[in-house]
């Protein structure tokens, strides 16, 4: 009977944070709200109602707790990736609203996978890359025709 109560509460628990997951995905303005509104969808809510299928199936409580501890390991990873996908293009697509909003962004922060090449290397430098790679095309493909090539 103890076992029945808290597998219904288990399941009301999951229930109500996959609801609450779900209104949040329709309603919120923007990607990183949605996901994270989505990501308690994914977390607490399957995590609730698998814990509380267990608890009322009890032949099935190993498998279900297996499968809860998975998605309990692998959602907020799966997040995590999305939202820094849409941190590092800095901006967030406002869909209730008009225009996109950017992303507030540190001051001290820089764009993780941008180099300023130019800053790096000198003009002379940058021109001798630029030659080795055309005798490189030419030795490798002589049928292309370059407009710096004379007849």
């Amino acid at each position: 009977m103890l076992l029945e109560i808290l597998g219904v509460i288990a399941l009301l628990f999951g229930l109500f944070f996959c609801a609450v997951g779900v209104l949040g995905v329709i309603r919120l303005p923007d990607t990183l709200t949605r996901l994270h509104a989505s990501g308690k969808v994914a977390t607490l809510g399957v995590f609730g109602l698998l814990l509380g299928a267990a608890l009322l199936i009890p032949s099935t409580a190993l498998r279900l707790l297996a499968l809860g501890l998975f998605v309990l390991l692998t959602s907020p990873v799966a997040t995590h990736a999305i939202a820094a996908s849409v941190y590092r293009r800095r901006e967030v697509l406002d869909e209730l609203g008009q225009e996109p909003a950017p992303v507030e962004a540190d001051a001290e922060a820089e764009e993780p996978f941008q180099v300023d090449v130019t800053a790096a290397l000198s003009r002379s430098r940058i021109q001798d890359i630029i030659e080795a790679q055309e005798r490189a095309l030419r030795h490798h493909r002589p049928d292309i025709k370059r407009p710096s090539d004379s007849d």
